[in-house]
Formats: structure tokens, sequence, C-alpha cells
């Protein structure tokens, strides 16, 4: 996927998707990332809250020293490829307030509900039409204004 942005989108930027960085440290951390663990709860504020390179930098250092993982594979290539993942590392980038998936995994999920997996082309305008009539209708009724989707705009800014 990166090698695909980066020749047909040259100008923009590769980053890695949150909640996927989560789950993944989840499955590679289990014995330290854990409900009760201060480990999983110091990790989730570096990457939610965290703003400023010098302070990840020494954070992320703190952090791995606290919990002995310094010499940890999975952690290790992660700071590696921390510009992709960490926000002070792109906060110079425009993302359109997208900085994570939370809004395409709604999207997602909002589309699963309307349409199978193997759908023909044909069937999904269908059920997307449907989708975008079922939403119109829920913003009117919610705020008796006019709908969210305007003429031109895209699939994200619908959902």
């Amino acid at each position: 996927m990166e090698g695909a942005i980066r020749n047909v989108l040259p100008n923009t930027r590769h980053r890695w998707c949150k909640w996927h960085v989560m789950k993944c440290a989840k499955e590679h951390l289990e014995g330290v990332y854990s409900k009760k663990s201060l480990f999983k709860e110091e990790f989730h504020k570096l990457i939610n809250e965290i703003l400023c390179v010098s302070e990840f930098e020494d954070k992320w250092a703190k952090l791995l020293d606290k919990h002995d993982l310094i010499q940890n594979k999975y952690l290790s290539n992660l700071y590696s490829n921390r510009e992709k993942w960490a926000k002070p590392y792109f906060s110079d980038v425009f993302c359109a307030g997208m900085t994570s998936t939370q809004r395409s995994e709604s999207a997602n999920h909002l589309l699963k509900q309307y349409i199978p997996r193997s759908s023909p082309m044909h069937l999904f305008v269908k059920q997307y039409n449907n989708l975008l009539r079922s939403r119109r209708s829920d913003e009117k009724e919610r705020n008796n204004t006019t709908p969210m989707r305007k003429e031109g705009s895209t699939i994200w800014d619908t959902l």
C-alpha cells in the first residue's frame, strides 16, 4: 500500500492506522499489555496526548526503561517507524481532521449494514444510494435542517 500511495499520490504521506497500531501492540505485548497494566495506560497516553517530538522521545524512552522493554523487537520496529503513526511526526501535515481510522471504521461498519461483501457494482451503487437516502432522512429528522450531503461531496462527507 505504501509503495502504491507513493507512486500514485507522490505529494501525500502514508500513515499507519492508530487502531491497527494499538491492536498489534496488544497482540505483540500481551504479557505487559493488559487491562490493569500501567504500561497500557501510559502507552495510550503517549499515543493519544503527546504532540511535541521531544516530549514523545523522552516519554517513549522512559516507558521502555520503566517496563524493561528496551530490547523488545516489536517496540523497536514500531519506534523506527514512528513518523508513520505518532502524532508529533505529522503535526505539520494537513489531514482533513482525520487523526485515526474512527471515521473510516465507522464508514466501513455502516456500509457493511447495507452492502454485502461480494456485491456486484450495480448492487453496490443501488445500496449506497439507499444508504444515502436513509442518512439524509435521519439527518433531517434529527436536526430539522438540510441534509449533510451536498452536491460534489464524497462518501466520507456523508458518513
